[in-house]
């Protein structure tokens, strides 16, 4: 049977699962990953051309205060939306080069419209020898775990929001060394800076030039169990420990503007650790701008969140996200510092596989955040920040903003991948 009937079959029979059906769909879990570089589709010089295909579809209800809105009853957002409809394209180019590119037909990431497909990922991987990989073309920079992991392996359905404003790099144009060991890996980049996926070179998003460094040791030599944020039942212990800095210039190079002249350095510092059947990580964010003409701002802000699996196909999660805003990059008397929490239930209809599963989840602000006495949002450039809510866009953190606090957010997604 072929992966693409395997799902459908698993999902229209996902409400019979027993413990009777279990170690069946252990079998069709194990057959989705090992097949998961097995889909050639297409001849390319000998090798295969991989399709990938994910899909985060979901039903969302926002409730916040009617202060500030234009009209009183869009204190209450409801109905159905794509987070991601993903296709992604790979393979080899030689034995020492592979290729991947992908494209988004979901919600708008901020590239070019909410309506427009939008590229992603387009670059190559030239592996120098055994330790040294040199990646090309444009990618998520190596910055912070929770940005290098993708929406469809993370145990929240919606990412914190002092990620999405202080620390998500988005992505970028450039080259990036990946390095390392069996216990620890490495990465250094040089490219445009955050935000400037699918730019010209004469750009006026484009940072003059930035560099990215990312660094982090491991317990042992299962580094890939990290690629996602579940630990299934019956894992073994392990942990992680990692720092990323990102630093960009403005201005001062065509299109040259001294409204734009100045520094900026994103870093971080981040640690997860995983046993039998649960999971902790957490996270601190920071960012500093230096205007030429200007005053400089320093903001932060930190996750921490856990999980926890009740049976092989139940996990329970929770996350506290907290975010400070330097009160200089704010309109007077506007609330400085925000506190979230967020947490639910995913229900995996394949046990230890993301390719199909149910998230059901909520989320609170504990303080206001919008309304009459302004929004949170980015400060002028440099540019890499991402406000609560936006045109249409709650910026993948489920909130859309409010002028009191306990705004609330409650989603059920359904997430398949084949």
């Amino acid at each position: 049977m072929n992966k693409l009937a395997q799902i459908s079959l698993i999902a229209s029979t996902a409400g019979l699962a027993t413990a009777g059906t279990l170690e069946l769909d252990r079998s069709y879990a194990a057959d989705l990953r090992s097949d998961a570089g097995s889909r050639a589709l297409l001849a390319n010089t000998g090798a295969g051309i991989t399709v990938d295909v994910g899909l985060r579809f979901n039903y969302t209800i926002n409730t916040r205060d009617d202060m500030g809105l234009a009209n009183p009853d869009d204190d209450t957002t409801i109905g159905f939306s794509f987070d991601d409809v993903e296709v992604r394209l790979s393979g080899d180019v030689t034995d020492n080069i592979s290729a991947t590119v992908s494209f988004d037909f979901g919600e708008d990431d901020g590239v070019s419209g909410n309506t427009a497909v939008n590229l992603e990922d387009a670059f190559a991987d030239w592996s120098i020898n055994d330790s040294f990989t040199l990646r090309i073309g444009q990618f998520i920079p190596a910055f912070s775990a929770e940005a290098s992991t993708s929406e469809f392996h993370m145990t929240n359905g919606e990412r914190s929001v002092s990620h999405e404003w202080l620390a998500t790099p988005s992505w970028t144009q450039g080259i990036e060394g990946h390095f390392g060991g069996d216990t620890w890996s490495g990465a250094i980049g040089f490219n445009d800076g955050p935000g400037t996926w699918s730019t010209p070179f004469n750009s006026a998003a484009e940072a003059d030039f930035a560099f990215n460094a990312r660094f982090d040791v491991f317990s042992d030599s299962d580094k890939e169990r990290f690629a996602d944020q579940t630990s299934w039942r019956g894992s073994a212990a392990g942990w992680r420990i990692g720092a990323g800095v990102i630093y960009a210039t403005y201005g001062e190079t065509n299109p040259a503007s001294t409204a734009t002249e100045g520094d900026a350095v994103w870093y971080t510092i981040d640690a997860a650790y995983e046993a039998d059947g649960w999971a902790l990580r957490g996270a601190f964010y920071g960012n500093s701008r230096s205007p030429d003409a200007g005053t400089d701002t320093d903001s932060f802000g930190f996750e921490l969140g856990g999980s926890y699996f009740f049976d092989d196909q139940w996990e329970g999660y929770l996350r506290y996200d907290f975010l400070a805003i330097d009160d200089v990059a704010l309109s007077p008397g506007q609330e400085d510092n925000y506190n979230f929490i967020s947490g639910g239930f995913n229900y995996y209809l394949i046990p230890e596989s993301h390719a199909a599963k149910l998230q059901f989840e909520i989320g609170f602000a504990l303080d206001e955040t919008g309304g009459s006495v302004g929004a949170i949002s980015g400060v002028a450039a440099p540019t890499g920040t991402t406000p609560i809510g936006g045109a249409g866009n709650p910026s993948g953190t489920g909130f859309l903003g409010s002028a009191d606090d306990g705004e609330f957010y409650g989603s059920i997604r359904a997430t398949f991948q084949f």
